[in-house]
């Protein structure tokens, strides 16, 4: 099982292909048939694939027979020094990012509900006795082995409900002050703005813009739905700038409180999504609607149009004054005049160029 844990499962080959065939239906009016279509994924590592073939399988379900002819997986090498800000994980580059877990916040709430778990199972047991390492990792095999055999795991009887939601509570320490608004490193929350502000840009621009790669004058159009894949690690790091959790308050580490808006396992569970939608209302404007997990979350202080959304340009404003506050992304990483990337080119442009060097293609 251990090597099945850091590949695409069966249940998580079904989810992404049903996810390809569901956004189809969604917006059916996105694709034409026989059109060519373009992905992207985060290579992550050169021996784990599930993130590239969590968007090969997308393709297949939402291009049906002829993905392998009609589509296009580029492929960031998110390593590549000249990828700075460039890529689906920019926090690989970025010497001053830490992600820890959750720190002593995490320590401090494992301490807070772990223990009388242990004693309860403990009880039950002869002969055996299990410790707070041990007994923490039995919801993640519930999920592991559920999605791997497509069948419910008998670790997922061995929490009682109450106990799972202490869990998913730890679950949510560990993003927001490992990877998100909470996080020591303050470098951490921006680190998806390059991408975020590129992909404003790009709804700000149209369904109908077309550019040019930087190293020809081949015209390029992106495709009405943009699908990027990557790891949970940067769809936290991405919720963090989005700004639909600007409002919430530090998460106590020592009970769960009554109310909270982040609740990780929302948008980062076995198949996260978080979803941008340009709504065009005609005479009213355009309008950005976000989804995470199907479900709309809005911007706090800008939700004022239709479902909530926020003016288009609004948030792009906000976004914007994020990446003020961030800066430059090679000082706040700590690599200023080590890179080959020239002052001022730490944006991102894979979405609207095609041929830099650092991106491979594959077919579905």
């Amino acid at each position: 099982m251990a090597k099945e844990l850091s590949e695409l499962s069966l249940g998580g080959y079904k989810e992404l292909y049903d996810m390809g065939v569901n956004y189809r239906w969604e917006y059916p009016d996105f694709y034409t048939e026989n059109t060519p279509f373009v992905l992207w994924a985060n290579r992550y590592e050169d021996t784990v694939f599930r993130v590239v073939d969590s968007a090969k399988l997308f393709a297949r379900g939402y291009l049906g027979p002829n993905a392998t002819v009609d589509g296009s997986v580029y492929v960031l090498n998110q390593t590549d020094p000249r990828s700075v800000a460039n890529s689906l994980a920019p926090s690989d580059l970025c010497a001053t990012y830490d992600d820890n877990s959750g720190g002593e916040n995490a320590t401090i709430w494992a301490g807070t509900y772990l223990p009388p778990i242990v004693d309860r199972i403990n009880s039950l047991l002869e002969g055996l006795q299990f410790n707070s390492s041990d007994v923490v990792l039995f919801p993640y095999l519930c999920g592991f082995e559920t999605q791997i055999t497509g069948r419910r795991s008998p670790w997922c009887d061995t929490f009682t409900e109450t106990e799972i939601l202490q869990y998913e509570y730890a679950q949510d320490i560990r993003y927001w002050y490992g990877s998100g608004l909470g996080a020591q490193a303050q470098v951490d929350k921006y680190l998806m703005l390059p991408f975020l502000t590129e992909l404003v840009q790009v709804f700000v621009n149209g369904p109908n813009a077309s550019y040019t790669d930087a190293n020809s004058t081949t015209a390029f159009h992106p495709n009405t739905l943009i699908a990027t894949f990557t790891n949970d690690g940067q769809i936290n790091q991405l919720a963090a700038a989005i700004g639909v959790f600007d409002d919430q308050p530090p998460l106590p580490a020592t009970e769960i409180p009554a109310k909270r808006t982040f609740r990780a396992s929302n948008f980062v569970p076995m198949r996260g999504t978080i979803r941008f939608e340009r709504l065009n209302c005609g005479a009213r404007g355009l309008f950005m609607r976000i989804k995470l997990d199907d479900q709309v979350y809005p911007v706090p202080y800008c939700q004022q149009g239709p479902g909530r959304s926020c003016p288009l340009r609004q948030y792009q404003s906000i976004v914007a004054n994020k990446s003020t506050v961030f800066g430059d992304f090679e000082t706040a990483c700590g690599i200023a005049n080590t890179s080959v990337v020239p002052v001022g080119q730490d944006h991102t442009t894979f979405l609207t160029d095609l041929s830099l060097p650092w991106e491979y293609i594959l077919r579905p």
